[in-house]
């Protein structure tokens, strides 16, 4: 059982993962991203912790994909306006670390929009819950009755 729920989530999160390399791929104009930019991106998803001097990665501690792929939607604008006047349209290893340096920055924007989405939806949840009794009525629309008054009348 917990084999499946692993599965689950490990195929969940290369769905997401896709998700993002396809968005980094169109906005940097790219056919692959190179390998370095993959390996800071997945070490972020990863996490780090220093222990006794030493950078020790963890399984899944960093933010996931999902939540760069927002922040990146958020930091687009400004991505786009980098590549287009600091980096000289560049789309090397070094102008996409600077689009993913860029992203970081929104990252607890895009957190918090999350945590707001999710909110939202637990009140949407909680108040249809309570309005499940109240029975809807019917609303008849009467329009208003045209009269012929003119402006003279009003003289």
């Amino acid at each position: 059982m917990e084999h499946l729920k692993a599965k689950a989530a490990t195929q969940k999160e290369n769905e997401e993962w896709d998700d993002l390399y396809q968005y980094i791929i169109k906005l940097h104009d790219l056919v692959v991203l190179p390998k370095g930019n993959i390996t800071r991106l997945k070490d972020l998803r990863s996490g780090f912790v220093m222990k006794n001097g030493k950078k020790v990665k963890q399984w899944r501690t960093g933010p996931d994909f999902n939540l760069m792929l927002d922040a990146y939607k958020l930091s687009e604008d400004s991505i786009r306006w980098c590549i287009k006047n600091k980096l000289d349209g560049s789309n090397d290893v070094k102008a996409v670390n600077y689009g993913i340096s860029i992203m970081i920055d929104k990252l607890n924007e895009a957190n918090e929009r999350k945590k707001n989405r999710q909110r939202q939806l637990e009140q949407i949840q909680l108040e249809s819950k309570n309005t499940k009794g109240i029975t809807n009525y019917e609303v008849i629309y009467k329009p208003k009755s045209e009269n012929d008054n003119d402006i003279s009348e009003f003289l």
